[in-house]
Parts: C-alpha cells; sequence; structure tokens
C-alpha cells in the first residue's frame, strides 16, 4: 500500500470511528427541533425558565431548560402539531399551541413573560406566517392541507405537487414520459420511477427521494425513486431546492422528503375509491376516439394507540386495478406491402416478421412508395424487384389498453420509552405490480411483474439533555422478470424511416438490494449544536440478463431491404471464449458501497443569527465491481497517446483488479458547506438566508454496465457493418433459433481468439469501458433568499446557482470525422479492433441560474395559497448520464463534446405555479346552511414557456446523412435561411413547424452550423381543479366524514402538445405527434372515522 493509499485508509477510518463515538445529530424521521431565547417584558433574557414542549396528538412531552443567555432548544422532534409552555418562577406560564413543525427543520418561538404567579397562563396565538431563520435553505414544505385536498395525477405526490417548491420546474410527469393521457401509467406502486424534477437548474437524474429521513433512490439508475407512499399515508412533503446541510444532501438537486403519518392518541382512519375511465376522458388531437380505459383504486387506512400515550400505530392497504389507455403515433408498413412481401418473398425472414408482428393499424397519412423510400433512404444493396408505386409506408394512429394492476401495504410502529427520551420506530412498505408493456405490434407487448419490499427501523437512545444517539437500519429490495413472445426470431433495432420495429428482452429477470446503516448522535452546549454521523450503503444489482443479451440485432437502411433479408449491421449473438458456443451465462453482479461520515455545527451566533458549517466526505470506494457470474468484467482502457485519438486506437480490455473494481483508484471527495439564516428584526417575520457548498453526485451503475456486460475477454458481442472493409452480405448470420435467444448462430468463420487489444481476430466487437481514474461528477451549489412576512402572508425572493464539472459523459468515442470518406464509404475506426467503444468519462459540464419570487399563506382561516414566478437558464454539453436508457449518449464529435454547449434540454425560461386550498365558508342559516357547507376547492395552476429542441439526422452516410462521416448517425445541419429563431403556434405544431428541406447540409466530412437545442417547443398551460364536499357521520365520532370530490385534471382541456420530431429523416419531421394530458377527471370518495 502506497504512503498516499495509507493516509487515505487511516482518515476514513479515523472520521468512521468518530462518527459513531461522538456527537451527531438524529436522523431525518427525528432530526426537527424547536428553539426559543426567552425574555420577559423588557427584553431581557430569562435564566433557567423551562421548556415543555408537547405532541397533540400522542401527548409525549421533551423539557429543556435554558441556559444563562435565555436559549433553549429541544431537538429529536417528529413532524407534527405541539404545544409550547414556558415556565419560570416569578412569571405567569406562557403557552402557545398548534406551533407546527416540519420534517427536518427547526422552529422558532418567542417567548416573552410576563410578571405574575406561574399557576396563571398567557396564551399566545401560533403565527401562521413561517419564514427560514435556523438554515440557508431554498425550498418549501407542503402541509397536510395540501397534500390531503389537491388534485393528485394518478393518485402519485412526485408527479402531481414536486414541482411547486420556489427553484423548481419541469412539469412532474413520470420518466418524462409524454404519451400518456391523464393518470395513465402515473401511479404510487411502481418499483421504478422518475420525475421530470428539475431543481436549480439541474438534471432530474441528480434528484434525492427520501421516506421518513432514509434513502429510497434505486441503485441501477439516477435519480428514480423505489417507493411511492399512497397520499393518504403522507403526513408531509417537503421540497428542496438547495439545500447546506452536510447531514443532507448525497446529491446537488431536489431533496424530496416524505414523512408519513403516525398513530396517535384516537383511533382514525379511512376508506376510500379511485375512479377514472374512457367517458370521464378527452380525447387527444391525435384521437378519433378515447382509446379503452378503465381505473379504480381502492383501500383504507387505520391508525391509533396500542399503549396510550406510549405506543402507536399507522397502517394501510391500497389496490389498483386498471386497463390503461394511450394513443401512438408511429410509422409503419403498410398492408399491401406486407401482402406483396409475404406473396412474392414467402421463404425471407422478413416475410415472417411482417406475417408475425403486424402493426394494430394501417398507416393512414404521409405515406411513401417504394420508388419515395429509395429515394429517401438509399441503399448499399440492389433493390429487390417490387413495383416503384407501391405503397410502402405511412404513418399509423395507433389505440393501446394494455392492463396495470397493483398493491401497496404499508406499517408504522411509534414507541416511546423513559418519558418520551427513547423511540423505537419501524416502517414497512410492501409494493407489487402487474403491469402490461403495450407494443404497437401486439404480439410484442407483455406483461411485467414487480415486486418492492421496504423496511426501516430506527432507536433513539438520550443519555442526556446534551447527548442524543439515533441508529437506524433499512433494506429495500426490487424484483421483477420480463418473458419473451417470439422466441424464433432476432430483434431488429433500426429500419430507416419505419419507428415501429420488432424487439424483445426476455426471458430476463433482475433483484436489486440496498442496505442502509446510519448512526447519528447529538451534543449541544449552549448555542453549539455539534453534529457527527455517516451514512453507509450497500448495494447490490444481480440481473439475469443473459437472454437480452444474446438475443442478435440487426439494422436495416429501409424497408425495402427489409423485406429481402438484407442487412447493414449485426450485433451479436454473444459468444463465449472458452467454449467457442453461443453464451449461456450472463449472470451480472454489480456490488457497490457508499460511506459518508459528516460534521456539522449549527451555531447561534446571537439570537438573531445562526451560521451552518459542516463538511461531508462522500466516499464511494472503485465505484462497484462488475462480474458476469464469478468472473470479473474486463474495461476497455485507452493507451498511451499525444491526443485522444491516439490513446483511443491503442487503448485495449483491461480487468482493473482482482475483485473486478470499475476504477484503479477511490472514489472520495470532502464537500464543505456553509450556511446562514438571519432573524432580521428578531421576531420572525423578515428573514435572509443562503448558503454555499459542493456535492459529489452518484453514478448510477446502469449507466456504465450496460455496455460492459458482455465485455471479452471471457465474452465477445461480435458486430459487423457492411460498411466495413471486406464485410459482404455472406458475413452475417441473419436467421432463426430452434431453442430460443441462446440458440441463435453466431457469424460464419467467427474467431474465438483474442488480437493484441483483446477484440476477437477478424471480426469487431462492440465493447464499453469507463475512465480508470473517474472522479465523482462535482456540483458547486449556491443560493440566496429574503422573505418577508407581513399580515399572514410571506413575500419571497431567491437566486440559486450550480456550476458543475466532472459530470459523467460516455458515447462512442472509436470513431472520427472524416472516416467514410477517407475509405471509400467504408469505416475503419480509431482502434481496427473494435466497433461501438462505449466510454464514460468526466467530460460533461453544467452550468444554471434562477430567480425565483413568490407569496404564499400557511393554511389559517380555512385558506392556504402559493405562487411562484421563475425566471432561469440551463446551459450543458447533454443532459442526462445515460439518455435514460443506459447507452451511449447523443454527441456530435465524440472527440469535442464541447462543441455543443448550449441550452439544457429541460432549459425552463419562464415558469409560474399557483396552488391554494379554500375551505369555503357556508351561507346563512338552516337549509341554506346546510346545502353550502363543507365545500373545499383546490386549484394547482402551471404554466411554462417551451423547452429547446434539437433538429438532427439519423441517416447513415450512405444515405446522404452522417454529415462529419464518423460513422455515427447524430448531426445537426446548417442553419436555415430564417435563422435560428421560431414563433410558432399550437396549430403550427400541428402542421409541422418547418421542413426537411429548409435545412442545408454541410460540406462532406463537416457538422453543420446550427447547433444544439435551437429552438423551442410548444409552450405548457394546466390547470387542475379538485373540488370536494363534505358531510358529518356523527356516528362514526367526531372525525366522521363522508368526502366525495371530483379532480378535473387540466380542467380547461388546453392542447398541450409535445417536443414536434426533430429527426430531418422522420416523415412527421417538425411535427408534434403527441400530447400531455387533456381533460380528465377523477372521481374520489373517503369514509373518514
Amino acid at each position: 500500500m502506497s504512503n498516499i493509499n495509507r493516509i487515505r485508509f487511516y482518515l476514513l477510518s479515523l472520521l468512521v470511528i468518530l462518527s459513531t463515538c461522538f456527537p451527531s445529530r438524529a436522523l431525518a424521521q427525528f432530526a426537527s427541533g424547536v428553539e426559543a431565547t426567552v425574555v420577559d417584558s423588557t427584553g431581557a433574557a430569562v435564566p433557567g425558565a423551562e421548556l415543555i414542549f408537547v405532541n397533540q396528538g400522542t401527548q409525549v412531552a421533551q423539557r429543556a431548560t435554558a441556559d444563562g443567555q435565555g436559549y433553549v432548544h429541544i431537538l429529536q422532534l417528529g413532524p407534527g402539531k405541539y404545544r409550547a409552555e414556558v415556565h419560570a418562577s416569578g412569571f405567569k406560564t406562557w403557552q402557545q399551541k398548534d406551533v407546527s413543525i416540519e420534517g427536518h427543520d427547526v422552529r422558532t418561538i418567542y417567548p416573552k413573560l410576563a410578571i405574575g404567579e406561574q399557576s396563571m397562563t398567557v396564551d399566545v396565538t401560533a403565527q401562521a406566517e413561517m419564514v427560514e431563520t435556523t438554515k440557508g435553505n431554498i425550498g418549501r414544505t407542503l402541509e397536510t392541507e395540501t397534500m390531503k385536498e389537491s388534485a393528485m395525477v394518478g393518485q402519485n405526490v412526485y408527479a402531481s405537487v414536486a414541482t411547486l417548491a420556489p427553484g423548481v420546474t419541469g412539469l412532474g410527469d413520470a420518466s418524462g414520459n409524454i404519451s400518456a393521457a391523464g393518470s395513465v401509467g402515473t401511479n404510487s406502486f411502481s418499483a421504478e420511477s422518475g420525475f421530470q424534477i428539475n431543481a436549480a437548474g439541474q438534471r432530474q437524474e441528480t434528484n434525492e427521494y427520501q421516506v421518513d429521513g432514509t434513502v429510497v433512490n434505486g441503485n441501477s439508475r439516477d435519480g428514480v425513486v423505489n417507493i411511492t407512499p399512497e397520499p393518504e399515508t403522507i403526513q408531509e412533503m417537503k421540497v428542496t431546492a438547495s439545500t447546506f446541510s452536510a447531514e443532507k444532501g448525497r446529491q446537488s438537486g431536489a431533496l424530496i422528503e416524505l414523512f408519513t403519518k403516525p398513530g396517535t392518541n384516537r383511533f382514525h382512519g379511512m376508506i376510500s375509491e379511485f375512479h377514472t375511465d374512457k367517458t370521464l376522458t378527452s380525447r387527444t388531437e391525435f384521437q378519433k376516439d378515447v382509446p379503452k380505459y378503465n381505473r379504480n383504486d381502492f383501500g383504507g387506512t387505520v391508525g391509533g394507540p396500542v399503549w396510550k400515550d406510549k405506543t402507536f400505530f399507522f397502517g394501510s392497504l391500497f389496490w389498483l386495478r386498471s386497463i390503461l389507455g394511450s394513443t401512438r403515433i408511429v410509422n409503419v408498413e403498410t398492408p399491401a406491402f406486407t401482402n406483396y412481401v409475404t406473396t412474392n418473398f414467402p421463404t425471407t425472414l422478413g416475410a415472417q416478421f411482417l406475417s408475425k408482428a403486424p402493426p394494430k393499424n394501417a398507416p393512414t397519412s404521409n405515406f411513401l412508395t417504394v420508388g419515395q423510400v429509395k429515394t429517401a433512404y438509399g441503399s448499399s444493396y440492389a433493390a429487390p424487384a417490387i413495383p416503384n408505386d407501391l405503397v410502402a409506408m405511412g404513418t399509423a394512429t395507433i389505440n393501446v389498453s394494455p392492463i396495470s394492476n397493483g398493491f401497496q401495504g404499508h406499517l408504522r410502529l411509534d414507541h416511546n420509552m423513559r418519558q418520551g427520551n427513547d423511540k423505537v420506530f419501524f416502517s414497512m412498505f410492501r409494493n407489487t405490480t402487474e403491469g402490461e408493456s403495450a407494443d404497437g405490434r401486439p404480439v410484442y407487448s407483455y406483461i411485467n411483474p414487480n415486486a418492492t419490499l421496504y423496511a426501516k427501523f430506527d432507536y433513539l437512545h438520550t443519555f442526556s439533555s446534551r447527548l442524543v444517539n439515533e441508529i437506524g437500519v433499512s433494506l429495500t429490495r426490487n424484483t421483477g422478470n420480463q418473458p419473451d413472445k417470439i422466441p424464433s426470431l432476432p430483434n431488429i433495432y433500426y429500419i430507416g424511416g419505419i419507428t415501429d420495429t420488432f424487439s424483445q428482452w426476455g426471458p430476463s429477470s433482475w433483484t436489486q438490494n440496498n442496505f442502509i446503516y446510519q448512526d447519528n448522535i447529538s451534543y449541544t452546549r449552549g448555542k453549539h449544536s455539534l453534529h457527527f454521523g455517516i451514512d453507509v450503503d450497500r448495494q447490490q444489482d444481480l440481473d439475469d440478463f443473459t437472454n437480452g443479451l444474446v438475443r442478435p440485432f440487426f439494422y436495416f437502411l429501409n424497408v425495402l431491404d427489409f423485406a429481402a433479408d438484407h442487412p447493414f449491421y449485426q450485433g451479436g449473438p454473444v459468444v463465449d471464449l472458452a467454449t467457442h458456443t453461443t453464451a449461456h451465462n450472463l449472470y451480472q453482479r454489480v456490488m457497490m458501497l457508499y460511506l459518508a461520515p459528516y460534521v456539522q455545527e449549527d451555531w447561534k451566533i446571537t439570537s438573531r443569527f445562526t451560521l451552518n458549517l459542516g463538511v461531508r466526505m462522500d466516499y464511494f470506494g472503485r465505484l462497484s465491481t462488475v462480474q458476469n457470474g464469478r468472473n470479473n468484467v474486463a474495461f476497455f482502457t485507452p493507451g498511451a497517446g499525444a491526443t485522444v485519438a491516439d490513446q483511443i486506437a491503442n487503448g485495449s480490455m483491461q480487468t482493473r483488479n482482482a475483485s473486478g473494481a470499475a476504477t484503479i483508484n477511490a472514489q472520495y471527495r470532502f464537500a464543505p458547506r456553509i450556511g446562514f439564516a438571519w432573524d432580521v428584526f428578531g421576531d420572525g417575520k423578515t428573514s435572509a438566508h443562503g448558503g454555499y457548498g459542493l456535492f459529489s453526485n452518484k453514478v448510477g451503475e446502469y449507466a456504465y454496465v450496460n455496455n460492459m456486460r458482455t465485455n471479452p475477454p471471457g465474452y465477445a458481442n461480435p458486430a459487423l457493418s457492411i460498411f466495413n472493409a471486406g464485410v459482404t452480405l455472406a458475413n452475417f448470420s441473419y436467421g432463426t433459433s430452434n431453442s430460443g435467444a441462446q440458440g441463435f448462430a453466431p457469424p460464419p468463420g467467427i474467431s474465438y481468439t483474442a488480437d493484441a487489444h483483446g477484440g476477437l481476430v477478424g471480426t469487431r466487437t462492440a465493447v464499453g469501458g469507463i475512465d480508470p481514474n473517474l472522479r465523482p461528477p462535482l456540483v458547486h451549489s449556491w443560493a440566496l433568499g429574503v422573505q418577508r412576512a407581513i399580515k399572514g402572508f410571506v413575500f419571497e425572493a431567491d437566486y440559486l446557482g450550480t456550476s458543475s464539472t466532472d459530470l459523467y459523459l460516455q458515447t462512442d468515442v472509436n470513431r472520427y470525422a472524416g472516416d467514410y470518406i477517407a475509405h471509400a464509404g467504408s469505416s475503419t475506426r480509431l482502434n481496427t479492433s473494435f466497433n461501438a467503444v462505449t466510454y464514460g468519462n468526466n467530460a460533461g459540464i453544467a452550468n444554471s441560474n434562477l430567480g425565483a419570487f413568490g407569496v404564499s399563506r400557511s393554511f389559517s382561516r380555512g385558506w392556504t395559497m402559493h405562487t411562484t414566478y421563475t425566471y432561469g437558464k440551463s446551459l450543458d454539453y447533454t443532459s442526462s448520464n445515460d439518455n435514460g436508457v443506459g447507452g451511449g449518449q447523443a454527441i456530435f464529435d465524440a472527440q469535442h463534446p464541447e462543441r455543443q454547449y448550449a441550452r439544457s434540454d429541460y432549459d425552463t425560461r419562464h415558469r409560474l405555479s399557483a396552488d391554494a386550498v379554500w375551505n369555503i365558508p357556508s351561507a346563512g342559516n338552516g337549509l341554506l346552511h346546510t346545502v353550502t357547507s363543507g365545500f373545499t376547492l383546490s386549484p394547482i395552476v402551471i404554466l411554462q414557456s417551451g423547452r429547446p429542441f434539437n433538429v438532427y439526422t439519423s441517416a447513415t452516410y450512405a444515405s446522404g446523412g452522417d454529415y462529419n462521416a464518423d460513422g455515427y448517425g447524430y448531426d445537426v445541419p446548417n442553419a436555415p435561411t430564417f435563422g435560428r429563431s421560431l414563433n410558432a403556434d399550437r396549430s403550427a405544431f400541428l402542421k409541422g413547424v418547418f421542413k426537411a428541406s429548409d435545412f442545408g447540409k454541410p460540406a462532406a466530412g463537416r457538422e453543420g452550423n446550427l447547433g444544439r437545442n435551437v429552438y423551442n417547443g410548444p409552450g405548457f398551460v394546466s390547470v387542475n381543479v379538485a373540488i370536494q364536499r363534505a358531510f358529518n357521520l356523527r356516528f362514526l365520532g367526531d372525525a366522521g366524514k363522508l368526502e366525495l370530490r371530483g379532480e378535473f385534471l387540466n380542467a380547461f382541456n388546453r392542447v398541450n402538445l409535445s417536443q414536434p420530431t426533430g429527426d430531418l429523416t422522420n416523415s412527421t419531421f417538425g411535427q408534434s405527434t403527441g400530447q400531455y394530458m387533456p381533460r380528465q377527471i377523477q372521481l374520489v370518495g373517503h369514509i373518514r372515522f
């Protein structure tokens, strides 16, 4: 071990020991608190005053004594409503009820004692408006009333209300998927969900999700969440756009915290029914009729005491039964073309595909004849004998109605010991889903079962009034599998002009395990709160993707070549270099370890000013260990050379160490953070707060492992291209299998001998790699906010900024501009041993600046409201770690990614959001009062300017695309004569805002001058409204109610179009072919007791 590595090892060990043996702060489940400076009527401090803080639901009380300056605080509180009492000799008792404590926050109260007997009480009303007086964070807590009354798209809190916080943009839709109608595909049961939520101008992949203080992000993909609690199980939701605490913020994006409901001293519960269907849903611009659709969610909750004042429970059971409905706009072959091929070429594989897997509907527009296909897409083969006037393809509108069923069960237990000084907490969620993945070709549709288990245990022990320790352990486990549909056929991933191709992945299965250990202690002395802690994550991704990986895939330049069995590219089948056969055991084991010791100091310098100082060390080890079975996976590693091109040309396959680690060096970084909060006048009504911090984001293993699962020397994924010198049609093994995915024949004459670079002699293979010295992505984040409370309202102005370097960027690096020109239409690549080399490094950067201005009113006197306007700009090289699919990113020039530095895909220049809850007052007396009472109105309004989209071509060099001739089908054209601005209304996006002929081709071997993300897509306007009527049911007790609610999503049925097609080769280029949800009505009924 080198001296440097010894120093790192000893330093890490010391931090771990310190974190478990010395003070640190409680976990987020009990990490809230209250503070006060007790004064008399003259403003003088009252030392020795006793603060008693009582949970109004459980009556569990905690006590603390003021120091010599009158300062007192209590930590280790859970979210909820509390009663504060302050007692001091010679003074009247001061009491304040309904003090709202939010999750992971410290609330300041302002007790002023009057002279008198303690037996006399002075009651003070808790102020409704809340400003930030203890931390520098920028964000918002969505209170119970908002969570309870707002219209929830598909009963999913992340998709519905997470973007309502200041500094947050995005539409919240699941995975950015805009093809669904209303709540189609959006629910609370899914095992892995991502949401279009962008905090402080950052990628959604940087978001962190927590439930009751524990991270529930998935381990394979960045920014996805494994657990989405049903709305009725949530007490509050906190969304922080910028956080500067070392205890929080593993990720630099939005910190989204959910806190579940606890039991109380009173039994309470509810049963519910949620329904929507085809008749309650409007059609989109692209539908003649709404597809078959029906959805029912039903279930209930119950909570109460197990042992009064000590032990409480809360549980829930919910089910989903639905038939979803969505519409796809796709380019497919015509029935006439299929009939001609199957009649005249009956023995071809193309005929088998066309007859076994036809599209559900025939095309109805954008028709191309055989002659037009030849002109538009070209070919390296002689065209088959098919009449030029035969209509070959067109655009079809396909309605699909797959099933989607689910279950979610939840149990929470809270136990208090030693007068509430010790606490035990247990929480569990169990989710199952049975979803059908719909395909425009019905034979490829399949049902995909998944299951998720989440369990957490916390123990909090109070050693003294100054020293508290909390330990937490949790497990999140996801399992799933996917079947196959036509075992005998290979996959067709690309056919020029056809957007709905032929592919399947199964039968495959996967298991993901996340084990988390947290140990935290908190020590307070005077105005200092010193916190140490550690987070330890052990993550496993165990995938049996053998069949999905082994099945070969093919590309065709056009539908005519497809009909004639003339592919231009083949990938696979994966071969085993030891047995010289098709691979049969590609069981991947990916192991990850994350350690994060931290120290945090919250220093109350004066009664008005708090300084937050902290440092966190994020330790990722060697990123992960990657194995196929028990064999370590080798990684493509650049060799020596003066330029990047030379290094790729000299690169080879290498294992990093004996354990199969992804990187040579351990990844870690110290991340200092500083925040402040200034209570300007000392009355909790005017605040200035902000901070600065460094963050080290995680790179999800799916981003890089997915391209390395079949790397040599253990295995190889042969790749053939007709554009490679010496390759002819005879070299392809385009055929069927008699034994499923593992029965396809390798290309004829393939060699199983490795060359000097680790590739196959005589056959190029597709491989993946990662920088052996990869660093964690680094984000600088800063913010400044000002708040002022005036007559129940809080006015707020915030500035948020980020600067990100070392972002993970991966693409096919084995290419160079001019390759096809220099070699007469053939590709040699930089490294002739390999085909595509998908390689990841730290080349990415991003920058953002946002201003947010808002006004809000906390719930009081029957209503609450929040309004935020955001102005921002986000720039980057590319807007995703992996384009969401674990593949190479779309980079024009692999050696110069900086040339596409431009607006981010999610850049939002203007956004206005507003939400409210209003318990409408009843009118008059008697019958009129009865008829008009119990109504609640809850609107959510979002207006957002259009996001940028890219104009490019995916055509090959032989088809007139691939302008820079590097073999990668993603290039931008020259700017059109009308320039780089676009003023278009919605009707123009429906018809097509421009034509492919508007854009000129650059000189051969050159990239066009248009640039990336130049034009804006359609804007977005949505008004969601919930209207509820509540009826008292006294026979069910004081809380007995019947609630009937109608939720009107997109109430005014505005047509919000998706981004237009940016691919010049697509027949729908320039047109928006999808739509966000039309108007949909959700009917909800609750019986509460």
